[in-house]
């Protein structure tokens, strides 16, 4: 049986998260596209029938809004710890990535951006739950 240092551990984890948050941006990104194309169905439709507003489209384009919001907010997330993958796939500042997050999670709720911060969060506490389990 081989030993597996808490180093190479925590490495392995960080990156099966930063698949899973690449993977994320990718289900969002196709649930954005299907929202669209309902949205613009629901224009045609809202349009074709004299613009009743019991067929308004307005509330899936709110839809569309907040989970263009995740969106961003992911893309933002994998912006960051791109910045601390070295060439090799690996995170050796990992610490340093873990406080970075943390902080734009705190300034997106000291700009009562909620929501962001909400969906930054999910992600701190899954690098904070490797990291000390492994601490």
């Amino acid at each position: 049986m081989a030993i597996i240092s808490k180093e190479a551990e925590v490495q392995e984890e960080l990156i099966t998260i930063y698949e899973h948050l690449l993977n994320k941006r990718s289900i969002i990104q196709d649930e954005l596209k299907s929202i669209r194309k309902r949205f613009e169905k629901q224009c045609d439709v809202f349009i074709m029938n004299g613009y009743n507003e019991e067929k308004s489209p307005i509330i899936t384009n709110k839809i569309y809004q907040t989970k263009f919001i995740e969106y961003d907010t992911h893309c933002h997330i994998i912006d960051i710890v791109n910045d601390f993958k070295d060439v090799y796939g690996y995170f050796p500042e990992y610490g340093e990535m873990y406080d970075t997050l943390y902080r734009t999670m705190l300034q997106f709720a000291n700009e009562e951006n909620y929501e962001c911060a909400a969906f930054v969060k999910i992600w701190v506490d899954q690098i904070e739950k490797i990291i000390i389990q492994k601490s």
